[in-house]
């Protein structure tokens, strides 16, 4: 049975927290995959909808790091910022568990009483924090390897400025405006 092949970003902040420790093919991470804000409206770019009813686990490519995805609830961390209702989960996709912050409804509420054992259904960008800075209470860190990484040239004045490029090595230097995405071997042990 081949390996759950992922992609994720590693943000510019991400490789600083790391202290740039230079990656390479083959090397091993703990990451917890993260999808970030999600808004309750599905014409938004990153959205999310929960239910009671539940459908099986889906992790599906729909872009660069960019995933639709399905789930029950495994973990849920419910707050109140500026008397609005948040919640922070963690979705079993299957291959993979993914953690989302869930933005409130119009109402100022969570739609259908999100917690543990409903069924989370969304879409965004996912990132791989390997070093957690801990602003969230809840996510379940998985074991990879370490495949490639595509680097999209974003630095202004640079003469590959828009261009991707692929290598084996992530070197030890900061980037501050290029855009890394990782893609990365699930480990069984992992699942």
């Amino acid at each position: 049975m081949a390996l759950t092949e992922i992609e994720f970003e590693l943000t510019a902040q991400q490789y600083t927290l790391m202290g740039f420790p230079g990656l390479t093919q083959g090397q091993p991470l703990s990451v917890v995959l993260d999808a970030g804000v999600l808004l309750p409206d599905a014409t938004a770019d990153n959205w999310f909808t929960v239910q009671q009813a539940p459908l099986p686990p889906q992790f599906c490519q729909v872009g660069r790091g960019h995933y639709a995805f399905t789930g029950q609830i495994v973990e849920a961390d419910l707050f109140k910022e500026e008397g609005a209702e948040m919640g922070v989960f963690v979705v079993d996709c299957g291959a993979v568990p993914v953690r989302v912050t869930c933005a409130p409804q119009d109402d100022g509420m969570l739609p259908w009483g999100a917690w543990e054992t409903r069924t989370l259904t969304g879409i965004g960008r996912v990132q791989g924090i390997v070093e957690e800075d801990y602003q969230a209470a809840v996510g379940r860190p998985i074991g990879v390897t370490v495949w490639s990484f595509r680097r999209l040239v974003l630095t202004p004045g640079d003469t590959l400025f828009g261009q991707w490029h692929t290598a084996t090595t992530l070197l030890p230097q900061p980037y501050r405006y290029d855009r890394v995405f990782v893609t990365a071997r699930v480990h069984r042990s992992g699942l």
